[in-house]
């Protein structure tokens, strides 16, 4: 008889870098569902190493210039990159718009898209 050791599934990191607070406040209690997340505030430089340091599985952004800065991890990571521009009404994953996201942009939308990609399927927010 063999015993069976219980699988024991690894929650994913989540990087949480907002500029807008009251939107990362929104965001890191829909995002807690589906992962351990680690929010930052936007602007304090060195977004690379921050990443590189923390390694997460997925990357969050409410602003233009820190999506910029953590090109280089994503390039030789794995992780995924969801950017929310509450300005646009525009929601991007990997650099792809999604469609029907346009205008409906909600913390519930944001979690939606990322549960999506970190399993694999395309998001059909």
């Amino acid at each position: 008889m063999t015993m069976q050791t219980p699988t024991v599934e690894k929650r994913p990191l989540i990087a949480l870098v907002c500029r807008v607070e009251l939107l990362g406040e929104a965001l890191r209690g829909a995002l807690e569902e589906v992962g351990d997340v680690r929010m930052f505030r936007a602007g304090l430089g060195d977004t690379e190493g921050l990443l590189r340091s923390l390694a997460p599985d997925a990357v969050v952004v409410d602003d233009e210039a820190e999506a910029e800065a953590a090109l280089p991890f994503l390039a030789q990571s794995e992780a995924v990159l969801v950017q929310v521009s509450v300005r646009d009404g525009r929601l991007t994953v990997d650099g792809q718009r999604l469609e029907g996201a346009e205008g409906e942009i909600s913390p519930e939308s944001v979690r939606n898209a990322l549960v999506g990609r970190l399993m694999g399927k395309p998001s059909r927010v």
